[in-house]
C-alpha cells in the first residue's frame, strides 16, 4: 500500500467509495418471504446467526405493512447526505425468476423513483453483472441498454453478482461492452482488498502485455463479510472493518465500502446499518474525497 497522499483531488489525503448491490427493493415479494421462512428454519436446525423473534416479526411485516420500496434507500442516501457524501447503486440485471437474479424488474415504477432519488442527490447508477450473464460482452452489453432504456443512465460502472470474477476474461468483456471501470475485484469471505490492490489500477492484459483500458475500484469491506462470512457483530464489526480501512486511510489509498441496501431498517439486521453509519464518521472526520465510481475512474485517467 504505497500509495501518495496528494494523488487526489484538493490534495485530499485518501479516496473514498460507497456503493451499494441493489439485489432487491420490495419488502412484500414472494422470494424475501421464503428466504426468510429459509433463514429461521437454519437458526432453529444449523445455529445460524440470527433472531427468529425478530426474523419472524419480519415476515409479519412484509405481509401486513411491508415498508415502501424507497425507504431504504432514502435512508441510505441521509446517512450519506450527513458528511456531503455521494454513492453508486449497482442495479442488477438478470431473469426476474433464477434462482440468483434480482428480485425486481427494470420497467417496475418504484425503481424509476428509486433511480430519480439516486441522481438528484448526485449520486450515480451502475450495472450489477447478473450471475448469468457472465464474462458475456454481449449480455454485458444488453444490460448496459437495459438500463439505459428503463431509467434513462448510461451506466459507467459494474460490479458481478456475488463477486464472480475470473481476471483477464471478466475485464475484457466488461471494457469490450463498453464500461469504464469495473468494482468486482475483491474476497467474500475476507476483509481487506484483494492482493493488496490500495487503490484503482488499470489491469494487465495477458496477451500483449500491455494495460486494459478499463481502470478497476478494488474493494475493502463488504457487509456480508462482516456479518455473515466472519458472523461478527456490534463493536467487534467495526473494529474488524477499521483495521481493513485505515492501514489504506494512512497510505493515500481507496477505501471501497459495499452495503446492501436491503439490510436498512431491519430490526435483525440494525448492527449492519450502525457498522455503516459509524465507517462513514470516522472516515468524514479525516476529511477524504468522495465521489462516485465514475468521478474516481475519470480522475485515475488523468493520472497516466
Amino acid at each position: 500500500m504505497n500509495a501518495s497522499p496528494s494523488i487526489w483531488p484538493d490534495n485530499r489525503q485518501f479516496a473514498l467509495f460507497l456503493s451499494h448491490d441493489v439485489d432487491q427493493i420490495h419488502d412484500r415479494e414472494l422470494f424475501h418471504f421464503l428466504a426468510t421462512a429459509n433463514h429461521v428454519r437454519r437458526i432453529l436446525a444449523q445455529g445460524e446467526k440470527g433472531s427468529v423473534p425478530l426474523a419472524l416479526r419480519r415476515m409479519g411485516r412484509i405481509l401486513f405493512a411491508p415498508k415502501p420500496a424507497e425507504k431504504d434507500f432514502r435512508t441510505i442516501l441521509e446517512i450519506e447526505a450527513r458528511h456531503g457524501f455521494r454513492s453508486t447503486f449497482f442495479v442488477l440485471h438478470d431473469p426476474y425468476w433464477s434462482r440468483n437474479g434480482p428480485r425486481y424488474r427494470l420497467q417496475c415504477p418504484e425503481l424509476r423513483r428509486i433511480a430519480d432519488l439516486i441522481l438528484a442527490a448526485g449520486g450515480e447508477i451502475g450495472v450489477h453483472g447478473g450471475y448469468l450473464r457472465f464474462n458475456r460482452a454481449d449480455r454485458y452489453r444488453e444490460s448496459r441498454e437495459a438500463l439505459r432504456d428503463a431509467l434513462g443512465v448510461e451506466a459507467m460502472g459494474i460490479r458481478n453478482h456475488f463477486l464472480r470474477f475470473s481476471g483477464a476474461e471478466t475485464w475484457r468483456a466488461q471494457e469490450t461492452a463498453g464500461f469504464r471501470y469495473d468494482a468486482t475485484f475483491g474476497d467474500s469471505d475476507r476483509l481487506g482488498p484483494r492482493d493488496g490492490k490500495a487503490e484503482p489500477f488499470f489491469p494487465e492484459d495477458p496477451e500483449t502485455g500491455g494495460k486494459m483500458g478499463i481502470v478497476e475500484l478494488p474493494l475493502t469491506v463488504m457487509d456480508v463479510t462482516l456479518f455473515r462470512y466472519l458472523r461478527l457483530e456490534g463493536e467487534a464489526a467495526l473494529d474488524a472493518a477499521w483495521k481493513a480501512v485505515e492501514p489504506i486511510v494512512q497510505a493515500g489509498g481507496l477505501v471501497s465500502l459495499l452495503w446492501h441496501n436491503n439490510y436498512f431498517n431491519d430490526p435483525e439486521y440494525a448492527d449492519w446499518q450502525w457498522t455503516y453509519e459509524q465507517l462513514l464518521a470516522r472516515l468524514a472526520a479525516r476529511n477524504p474525497w468522495c465521489a462516485t465510481g465514475g468521478e474516481i475512474a475519470a480522475w485515475w485517467r488523468t493520472r497516466t
